[in-house]
């Protein structure tokens, strides 16, 4: 199963900045909104085709022989 962790990483944002007491927190909220809506549109991880592509490139490679 596949993991999203910038998504995670997203939602976690969130809720810090919607107890955050900063005049600023609103406009982070909503840009925040903006990314996880457009995340769920495209309905792709933006960070799975990195991690993908890092782990094909090293499975060609031979693995230390025993202990």
């Amino acid at each position: 199963m596949s993991r999203c962790y910038c998504g995670f990483g997203l939602a976690v944002l969130v809720i810090v900045f919607a107890w955050l007491p900063v005049s600023w927190a609103n406009i982070a909220l909503t840009v925040l909104g903006v990314l996880l809506a457009g995340k769920a549109i495209v309905g792709t991880c933006c960070c799975t085709t990195k991690v993908g592509q890092a782990k094909s490139e090293n499975s060609g490679q031979d693995s230390p022989a025993g202990d």
